[in-house]
C-alpha cells in the first residue's frame, strides 16, 4: 500500500513537471531556447540600424543608436566617432519626428524605416 502511495506521488509529480508544447518559446540566435517575446519589451533595446534597414518587416521596429545632431539634422547613429565636433559612425538613419535630445547614451526609437530615414512613432522609449 504504501508502495502504491509513493509510485502515485512520484507519476503525478512527473506528469507536471516539463510540457511538449513548443510554442511559448523559439530558438534564439545561440541555439537556446527562449521564451516567446510578442508584446514583450525587447532585450538590449532593439534592433541595430544595419539589422533594421536590412529588414522586411511591415510596421514599426525598435532601433537602437546613438542620437548625434550635426548641421541641424538628428540622426540616429550606430557609433560616435571621436572627432571634434562629433561625428555620426556608420551606418546611420535620419530622425524625423519626435525624439530624445542628442546624447553619448545609447537610445532607442520606435520608427517607420524608409530608406535612410526612421520616423519615429509617438512612443519612443530613450
Amino acid at each position: 500500500m504504501r508502495i502504491a502511495l509513493v509510485l502515485s506521488v512520484l507519476l503525478l509529480g512527473a506528469a507536471g513537471c516539463g510540457s511538449t508544447d513548443d510554442s511559448s518559446s523559439a530558438d534564439s540566435p545561440d541555439g537556446s531556447s527562449a521564451p516567446d517575446s510578442q508584446g514583450a519589451p525587447i532585450p538590449g533595446g532593439g534592433l541595430s540600424i544595419q539589422e533594421a534597414i536590412d529588414s522586411d518587416l511591415d510596421g514599426p521596429l525598435m532601433v537602437k543608436g546613438y542620437l548625434i545632431e550635426r548641421d541641424g539634422k538628428l540622426r540616429l547613429c550606430d557609433a560616435i566617432l571621436e572627432s571634434s565636433p562629433v561625428q555620426c559612425g556608420e551606418p546611420s538613419l535620419v530622425v524625423k519626428g519626435p525624439a530624445p535630445a542628442a546624447s553619448d547614451e545609447q537610445a532607442s526609437l520606435l520608427g517607420e524605416i524608409d530608406g535612410g530615414t526612421i520616423s519615429v512613432s509617438t512612443t519612443t522609449q530613450g
